[in-house]
């Protein structure tokens, strides 16, 4: 074998033990990878794992909290129609007790002024509205009775008030004008709105007045009694 022979096998040995060097390497470097990425892998499946069961945890606490929030809402729109139905039934009454208010103001306008009338007297107007307690200031409880303007009552029958107008029944009313002004409009609970027009001499006091009828009988009926009277606001 001549020299150049051998060189060549040598040479050929050395590249060969070079190249599996080589691979091994390649190898290693493989290996390792691979045993990176296999523990990447289960690292990451294990922490999605956890991710999973939160997320699932988390989906359904907000399913159940949805579910409460419709059944909330159902019970919001239950409550909403009930307070509809309520509040029409509540109008529908005030509108009734409205009516009935007036119907009430008119008739005692209307019982008052049947009797025996006087020379010179006035008719109630009629009553429009229901009582505004909003325009109302309470002034407290007055002792009340009623007269007519008959000869017995008043020396005479002219219907003529102290405040010189006509008498009007269920609406004049005589006050101690010490301390209330003729033309001074009240509201009596019972009767009705009232104006002072005429004294009397019975008639004493802050907390006093005498309502006008035409009917002595109904005077009578009235008699002497407590009212709550209120002072309207101008």
């Amino acid at each position: 074998m001549s020299g150049r022979d051998i060189a060549t096998q040598i040479k050929a040995t050395f590249n060969f033990r070079k190249n599996m060097i080589k691979n091994k390497k390649r190898l290693r470097i493989l290996i390792t990878t691979c045993v990176i990425l296999i523990v990447a892998v289960v690292g990451i499946t294990y922490y999605s794992k956890d991710i999973v069961v939160e997320y699932t945890e988390k989906h359904e606490e907000l399913n159940i909290a949805k579910n409460d929030l419709e059944i909330e809402k159902e019970k919001v729109e239950q409550e909403r129609e009930q307070v509809l139905s309520e509040a029409e039934i509540i109008a529908q009454t005030n509108l009734y007790l409205v009516e009935e208010n007036i119907k009430l103001q008119e008739s005692l306008k209307l019982a008052a002024s049947v009797g025996v009338k006087p020379q010179n007297y006035d008719e109630a107007e009629k009553i429009e509205s229901a009582v505004d307690y909003s325009k109302l200031e309470y002034i407290g409880e007055f002792e009340g009775t009623a007269y007519t303007p008959s000869v017995e009552e008043c020396s005479n029958n002219l219907g003529y008030t102290a405040s010189g107008k006509p008498i009007i029944a269920g609406v004049s009313i005589a006050v101690d004008n010490k301390y209330w002004k003729l033309g001074t409009k009240f509201y009596i609970e019972g009767l009705g709105y009232v104006v002072a027009m005429d004294t009397g001499n019975a008639v004493k006091g802050k907390y006093r007045f005498d309502y006008a009828v035409f009917d002595r009988d109904y005077a009578l009926k009235l008699g002497r009694r407590n009212w709550d009277v209120y002072l309207v606001k101008e």
